[in-house]
């Protein structure tokens, strides 16, 4: 597999996958309604995460039209948070499976609105498509296949949350279990930064 596709590949999933708003309240949500009962709260959080990603593909396109110079900046800053982001894993570990507060509102219109307010999605997508995906950022149809791509990958990461929320809490009640999930998440991020800017050579 190409290398700047295995690095954007594991960007995708370490960060998707990784503990935030989307993540920790699906999880909370079905520990206390069920996995059917917490379904249109994740059906809001897909609908409102593709949104998301287009805007921020157009977003990322007019930066680089508007200032040319921008690419090798904005692939620095990519770097920088994806780095921070690893960190912020990592230093986060001893809160993994721990409950978040509710949303007043457990449905659909909750999780659609929560993709407008959470930073971490807003980032990621401003992320991908300045750096990773900033050859195809001009051709429509890819993306709107690849905001309908990253949306099934992000409702596959809030089914299993959801599913395995009860799980997850059972399984990560140990330092050491908490700290390994957090290291190959953050490892994992470390290599996508590295890539991005250019040095392949560290993992090859």
């Amino acid at each position: 597999m190409d290398p700047p596709l295995i690095a954007t590949v594991t960007f995708v999933l370490a960060t998707t996958f990784s503990p935030g708003p989307n993540n920790v309240l699906s999880a909370s949500i079905a520990m206390q309604r069920g996995s059917r009962g917490a379904l249109p709260f994740l059906l809001g959080i897909g609908t409102g995460f593709s949104i998301v990603m287009l805007v921020c593909a157009g977003g990322a396109a007019f930066l680089r039209e508007v200032f040319p110079g921008a690419e090798p900046v904005l692939k620095h800053l990519g770097a920088a948070y994806i780095l921070w982001l690893a960190w912020s894993l990592w230093a986060g570990r001893a809160r993994f499976g721990t409950r978040a507060a509710l949303p007043p509102s457990q449905g659909y219109c909750a999780g659609l609105g929560l993709q407008f307010v959470n930073p971490k999605v807003v980032v990621y997508g401003l992320t991908l498509y300045s750096t990773f995906l900033a050859d195809r950022a001009r051709e429509p149809v890819f993306l709107a296949m690849s905001a309908l791509a990253l949306a099934a990958v992000s409702f596959a990461s809030i089914s299993t949350w959801a599913a395995a929320g009860a799980a997850i809490r059972r399984l990560l009640t140990t330092d050491r279990a908490r700290s390994i999930v957090a290291a190959v998440l953050a490892l994992s991020l470390v290599y996508a930064a590295a890539e991005l800017v250019g040095a392949p050579g560290w993992f090859c």
